[in-house]
């Protein structure tokens, strides 16, 4: 019996041992986790659009009018002047009537600051908006609120000029976390290589938002229009982005942009597909040093949200 008991009391043992080591274990893993480098963060929001609560509601009745509101707040760090954007209420067909389905901000969407709240304006597709068909069962349908309006990245990196590593290194990424200003087109990749005699400056364009970017001067009315051919020319400009390279105190780094019209541009200033690599380089000596580079990005920013409806009889 003594014999038993003293093996079970060495069991228990073991047993609480292993859980002890199980939990350590456990902890240590959560604290790895916890310490993680979480790698370069973006906040890629610009204008944020939601309905207005109950403004439709989900469920409206037949001869009942009712509001269809539009809030869009800019939640990133470029002003968007007043009537610059554009908003479109698609989906409803002949489905209702007193709905004005375009419209443009009336106010300064502008961005936030330490000494001001982000802008943000009520968009009023409909005061009295009411079913404009007979129906004896429930109807269901889906709403569409698009934005279309003006935007622009600002992205601000360190590069170093030279063949080695002395003052500051040519290897590894420059784009941090703060690199860029709030929006949704962002600089996701700085390197640099040299060859020869030459630095090679290579960054990647990235759509980070839920929406689409479209060349500075698409218009957004011919998009939204009747006129197909109008809005086909429009969905060309689809996933570029105007760029302008201020290299600084490095003048003589040229950049590998396109012009409008497609062709190499001969400066600085240009435009390039979203999702791609740009890549400027100049010619350097043995002295290394480090340089600002200012990469301007301005677009056009397509975005929407959608809202599914039931009408009554």
């Amino acid at each position: 019996m003594k014999m038993r008991q003293k093996k079970a009391r060495t069991l228990t043992i073991i047993l609480l041992a292993l859980a002890f080591l199980a939990l350590f274990s456990l902890g240590a893993q959560q604290q790895g986790c916890n310490q993680k480098d979480q790698g370069v963060k973006f906040n890629t929001t610009a204008l944020s659009l939601s309905f207005v609560d109950q403004a439709p509601a989900s469920t409206i009745n037949l001869g009942v009018p009712f509001q269809i509101y539009l809030r869009a707040e800019n939640q990133g760090e470029f002003d968007v002047a007043p009537g610059t954007a554009k908003f479109y209420l698609t989906g409803i067909g002949n489905n209702l009537r007193n709905v004005n389905p375009r419209l443009s901000n009336q106010v300064l969407l502008n961005k936030e600051t330490g000494q001001q709240e982000a802008g943000f304006e009520i968009i009023k597709f409909a005061e009295n908006a009411e079913p404009a068909i007979q129906i004896s069962n429930p109807f269901n349908f889906t709403m569409r609120a698009d934005a279309c309006y003006s935007y622009a990245t600002l992205t601000e990196a360190t590069a170093c000029i030279g063949k080695g590593d002395s003052a500051c290194p040519i290897t590894g990424e420059k784009i941090t976390t703060g690199s860029n200003s709030n929006g949704p087109i962002q600089i996701t990749s700085l390197t640099e290589q040299v060859e020869g005699n030459k630095i090679y400056i290579a960054f990647i364009i990235t759509n980070k938002g839920e929406g689409d970017a479209y060349y500075s001067d698409m218009d957004c009315d011919k998009f939204f229009g009747q006129d197909s051919s109008e809005r086909n020319r429009q969905i060309l400009k689809k996933n570029y982005v105007e760029i302008s390279v201020d290299p600084g105190t490095e003048q003589d780094l040229t950049c590998n942009l396109l012009n409008p019209t497609g062709g190499p541009s001969t400066t600085n200033s240009g435009m390039a597909p979203v999702g791609t690599k740009v890549t400027c380089s100049k010619i350097v000596g043995q002295e290394t040093h480090s340089s600002p580079i200012t990469i301007n990005l301005a677009y056009k920013y397509l975005s929407g949200i959608s809202k599914s409806i039931t009408i009554f009889p």
